[in-house]
């Protein structure tokens, strides 16, 4: 008996310690986004332009970005197996490179590079990305060489240089024609560049290891005078499935919608108290609510769009005297309002289409009420995957100009007009997924998910007079993902900022142990709404709490 349960406790010792080095292993996993955004990508060329230029039917959708490399494949000969005599593969020629300069639905403008004297190509010609591209890891931090590594096996396609750990006063001169990829790697973090040293991707040390097993530890350089007690504000009945903030007469209000009621709250350091009530259309779901000021002397307004019917509807409300009125409905548009001057009145009022492929349409409209109805006034130039659930606007590199910014497939991406700054992980976990049928007429089947994911916050919490971003990171534990743990997530606030001419990101808040439905941040304090949801029965809620910066 007495061996029998020593065998027990040893198999169950060996089980457990199995468990903790494979997830050790998959920790120190190089950041998946990293391998995706060099990994190779086919398309074929439609047109070309002129000698220099051409059109390629690659779009943001099939994952390129502005300042991609393609080669221009010729197949020069298949090769047969002397046995089988199967074809096993071919002998590809490069003749061109290609490098994306600007990116539309369903296409993008590409510039052609002719290695040495010009090679005609023509429309039908095949391109892959980085595809016999040369690779050279510059190494300035003096300690990457694992990183160098691990590139090298996962990106076998690339015509690899061998580590170079360069000095200080080390100059690249690229005497070839030929395009290169840099990767420089330097103590902030990984830069990728092509041969005329132009900016691609930027991924900062705490990413470049990051996934959705990542030990949390990892995320622990929170400064000691972040790491504030959390003190309950207020609990509301039911799961809150979308919220906003926005300061009225030195009040600071919560619009918040359920399954079954939209309300709007005042919230105050120790309690909450119910302001209004309007109840939610049956088989109306709500995807987010936003706060809309036209003026700084209007009323606040309330948008809020629901999936209804395998479509979407949004409706538009005031807010006055105790009393939510409804203003204008059945609109067709995703509508979200932004804060674009950052005075705390969210005055640019966006509307976007939906798109039933990819739920929400390139296209985003500024809207104005006038003559009893809700009105397209102009185009509002976004970039291409820009989506007004998620996204906000601001200035945070502190040069006047604004940047775009939202959430999507769990990487929160940063934009000047159409230009990329920078993009991080922030945990592909959103608060709702919205499954659809692309065509529910067609006899056939085929379904999309659209994930909702809540909306960062910008604010200069530090006064250094230089606007910070926050977000929301989660994180799904490996045991939960082989169903040997009943929690499914950790989430945490995360702070992204611009220094020194880049951006950097940062815990700053404990971890939680349930989902993150809104936050804001009002007078130095973080409030932040964590929705309890219980699987067994229907019994959920919404806790409201607080600390302070």
């Amino acid at each position: 008996m007495v061996k029998k349960y020593a065998m027990i406790i040893k198999l169950w010792y060996q089980v457990i310690l199995f468990f903790l080095c494979f997830q050790h292993c998959y920790a120190g996993k190089i950041n998946p986004d990293i391998i995706q955004d060099l990994s190779p990508i086919t398309g074929y060329i439609v047109k070309i332009q002129s000698t220099d230029s051409c059109i390629v039917d690659l779009d943001n959708q099939d994952g390129i970005t502005t300042g991609d490399l393609f080669s221009v494949i010729t197949e020069k000969e298949s090769l047969t197996h002397p046995v089988t005599e199967n074809v096993i593969g071919k002998i590809n020629e490069v003749k061109a490179f290609i490098r994306i300069k600007q990116i539309r639905k369903g296409y993008a403008f590409s510039q052609i590079i002719h290695p040495g004297k010009k090679t005609k190509i023509h429309p039908g010609d095949r391109v892959i990305r980085y595809d016999y591209i040369a690779a050279r890891f510059l190494d300035y931090s003096g300690n990457g060489k694992h990183i160098y590594t691990s590139l090298l096996k996962q990106l076998p396609h690339f015509k690899w240089h061998a580590y170079k750990n360069p000095q200080n006063n080390f100059i690249l001169n690229n005497q070839t024609s030929l395009p290169e990829l840099h990767l420089i790697n330097e103590t902030k973090g990984l830069e990728i560049r092509d041969h005329h040293n132009r900016l691609i991707h930027y991924y900062p040390h705490n990413e470049i290891y990051i996934s959705s097993v990542l030990p949390l530890n990892q995320y622990d350089n929170m400064p000691e005078t972040m790491n504030k007690s959390i003190e309950t504000t207020g609990k509301v009945d039911g799961l809150i499935l979308a919220a906003d903030f926005i300061k009225n007469d030195n009040q600071l209000l919560m619009a918040s919608a359920t399954s079954k009621q939209l309300a709007v709250y005042h919230i105050e350091l120790n309690h909450i108290n119910s302001v209004a009530t309007k109840q939610i259309p049956m088989n109306y779901q709500p995807i987010y609510i936003n706060w809309w000021r036209p003026t700084s002397i209007s009323v606040p307004h309330l948008t809020i769009t629901f999936w209804h019917d395998q479509d979407i509807e949004s409706r538009v409300f005031t807010f006055d005297k105790q009393s939510i009125q409804t203003l204008a409905y059945g609109i067709n548009f995703h509508i979200a309002a932004f804060d674009q001057n950052n005075d705390g009145n969210p005055e640019t009022l966006l509307g976007q289409p939906m798109d039933r492929e990819s739920f929400w349409d390139n296209r985003v409209y500024r809207l104005a009420y006038f003559d009893n109805a809700l009105r397209l006034t102009r185009r509002f130039r976004s970039p291409y995957s820009f989506t007004v659930c998620s996204g906000a606007i601001g200035d945070l590199t502190g040069d006047a100009f604004l940047e775009t910014i939202w959430v999507s497939g769990g990487v929160l991406r940063i934009y000047k007009g159409k230009t990329f700054l920078y993009k991080t992980y922030v945990g592909n976990t959103p608060n709702q997924n919205i499954s659809y049928d692309i065509d529910p007429v067609a006899k056939k089947t085929l379904f999309r998910s659209a994930p909702i994911y809540p909306r960062p916050v910008i604010d200069d919490l530090n006064h250094d007079k230089q606007l910070e971003l926050y977000a929301i990171h989660c994180e799904r534990p490996l045991l939960s993902q082989l169903g040997l743990q009943s929690q499914a997530l950790k989430t945490w606030v995360k702070c992204i900022q611009y220094q020194n001419q880049m951006f950097f990101s940062r815990r700053v808040s404990q971890i939680f142990n349930t989902n993150i439905q809104a936050f804001t941040i009002y007078n130095g304090n973080f409030i932040v709404l964590l929705g309890f949801q219980d699987r067994d029965t229907s019994n959920c809620f919404t806790k409201i709490v607080r600390w302070s910066f």
